[in-house]
């Protein structure tokens, strides 16, 4: 497995990403980080990771190793799926990675209920790191044509902010505070590109 780590040092990140960028396979690349070092992980979506991805990047761990990734589906009102998943991190023991993935609408504003919600589950998060994932939003006026949707509301709330983009060249661009990273998807995870 690549050694590389996410440049999160921040423990509310939100990554907004461009659609097939990568960011799942970012976020199960720190699901096996946090498992092979003995806490467990709680992933919220609305849908499960793609089973060969999973598999190719999950797979190859023990049992009692994998047994600690507990997911749950991310459907209906978020304030309830905010307060279970705050339920769950508060009372399994050693849990070091909350993962949302696509944890608002792809497309359009992102309910104010919903900001409301994710506010909540970071300040009931003590010392346990939140990754939100949600597709950016397009912005013709940027350099890109992406933009970071509800970015206030979210640094408001306690989150820092991080764009993943895709590169013609297949590279997936990491960029946030501090210095961008370039990186590539391979079977195990992410490498440095």
């Amino acid at each position: 497995m690549a050694s590389w780590r996410p440049p999160f040092d921040e423990p509310n990140v939100h990554l907004s990403c461009e659609s097939g960028a990568g960011a799942t396979s970012l976020a199960l690349h720190m699901a096996r980080m946090v498992l092979e070092d003995g806490q467990r992980v709680l992933w919220a979506a609305p849908d499960m990771p793609d089973p060969a991805r999973f598999a190719q990047i999950i797979g190859g761990l023990p049992p009692t190793v994998a047994t600690r990734f507990h997911a749950m589906n991310l459907v209906g009102r978020m304030d309830l799926v905010t307060k279970a998943l705050l339920q769950a991190a508060t009372s399994l023991p050693g849990v070091g990675l909350v993962v949302m993935d696509d944890w608002a609408p792809a497309t359009g504003r992102i309910p104010s209920a919903s900001l409301d919600a994710m506010e909540d589950l970071v300040s009931g998060l003590d010392d346990v790191v939140l990754l939100a994932i949600a597709k950016l939003g397009t912005d013709m006026d940027a350099e890109d044509g992406f933009r970071v949707r509800s970015e206030e509301r979210l640094q408001k709330a306690g989150f820092v902010s991080w764009r993943m983009t895709l590169a013609q060249s297949g590279v997936r661009r990491l960029d946030g505070p501090g210095e961008g990273q370039r990186v590539r998807i391979v079977d195990e995870g992410l490498v440095i590109a």
